[in-house]
């Protein structure tokens, strides 16, 4: 089946540019790839499909245009000032689209000044959205040159909030460099609540707006799911995740580990897994505010790995060194883990491999492989 998308069809859009194929030959095709790229010699588990409309939990939208006519969506293609409206996108989950209707309205009652890319004037840059429809909690960042119009973020908050009462968390997130990066390092919290809760089936996780969070909810809690099943049968004593983010694989894993230690270098998304722990009273579970390849050896007989699109670098080190019985490797880039693979390939063998389709109507997918160490 076929999704129609109109921005697609009037050349506004061509994100997903995968749309034209009917899915299920969208899934075949990146089944190929991984047996290509993995050079797979065995069955791997039956695909993980996605809904094919409203799957998608977080936005990152451009704004572009003027405080009287403001333009969320993205940046132009021959003139980056010159953006492209996108406020209904079919692929955004409905209450996305709800508050992102409603933001050219707040922008111009509350005059945020839109960025200009070329003249580098204007304060407002980007949007970025999160919802969880298990909570039903969303957070909005504003992403801003400067903190210029910060006091009116705040004025506007109430009246924000009474229209969308989910919108638990709204920030204020400060970059100023004229270069083409999404967000800064600085976050102004503007309301008092400074993460929303983020359910996972049956684990509800704190969630802060800097955090890594996958971005189709439906299809990274069966890759969460999975992932726990597969630890279930190893039953190891102690497991060690690096890139943890939030901590969804080892709150996931908790029932099947005696001792887990997560690292991720986030210290927002550290703090509230470490608070999720506390309140989910799993002492045996702890997260550590570290760079991946600085992860002190705690002797795991797992390593769950889930590195960004760039793979594992130099923290396969920690790998060779430690050399756990087995690995979990959650892969966003079947090309980077076909590399990560190979330089482990003396030591370990692949013995499980599934695809979790988080990302439909696109070439990108996310790959979950179980290695086991050769001796």
């Amino acid at each position: 089946m076929r999704l129609i998308c109109e921005y697609f069809n009037a050349h506004t859009c061509r994100s997903c540019n995968w749309i034209e194929q009917d899915y299920s030959q969208q899934l075949l095709q990146k089944e190929s790839i991984i047996r290509k790229e993995l050079n797979v010699q065995f069955p791997f588990e039956k695909s993980t499909s996605s809904s094919t409309k409203g799957f998608r939990n977080r936005a990152k939208m451009s704004v572009t245009g003027t405080s009287s006519d403001p333009i969320i969506g993205l940046t132009g293609e021959d003139h980056l000032d010159q953006g492209r409206k996108l406020l209904h996108c079919p692929i955004h989950h409905p209450k996305l689209n709800t508050v992102i209707e409603a933001l050219p309205d707040f922008i111009r009652e509350f005059n945020l000044i839109p960025y200009q890319i070329e003249s580098k004037q204007g304060e407002l840059k980007g949007l970025i959205l999160f919802y969880s429809p298990g909570s039903d909690h969303m957070y909005l960042r504003f992403v801003l040159r400067s903190k210029e119009c910060v006091s009116r973020i705040i004025k506007l908050l109430p009246k924000l909030q009474n229209q969308f009462p989910f919108l638990k968390c709204v920030t204020a997130n400060i970059q100023p460099t004229p270069h083409a990066i999404l967000e800064g390092k600085e976050e102004i919290f503007i309301t008092e609540q400074k993460f929303i809760d983020h359910s996972l089936g049956q684990i509800t996780l704190a969630l802060s707006p800097q955090a890594f969070v996958q971005t189709n909810v439906e299809v990274a809690t069966k890759l969460y799911q999975t992932a726990a099943a597969w630890i279930a049968e190893i039953k190891p004593n102690k497991m060690l995740e690096l890139f943890c983010g939030q901590g969804a694989f080892s709150f996931f894993a908790a029932q099947s580990a005696k001792e887990i230690l997560g690292i991720e270098i986030n210290e927002d998304a550290v703090n509230t897994a470490n608070q999720t722990a506390k309140k989910l009273q799993l002492s045996h579970v702890s997260f550590e505010a570290k760079d991946a390849h600085d992860a002190p050896s705690i002797g795991a007989d797992l390593l769950l790995v889930n590195p960004p699109r760039r793979g594992l670098t130099d923290s396969i080190k920690i790998i060779l060194e430690s050399m756990p019985q087995h690995l979990i490797y959650s892969s966003c880039s079947v090309e980077t883990l076909a590399k990560d693979i190979q330089k482990l390939s003396t030591q370990y063998r692949m013995i499980k491999i599934q695809l979790f389709d988080l990302f439909p109507h696109t070439e990108h997918f996310e790959t979950l492989v179980m290695l086991e160490r050769k001796n």
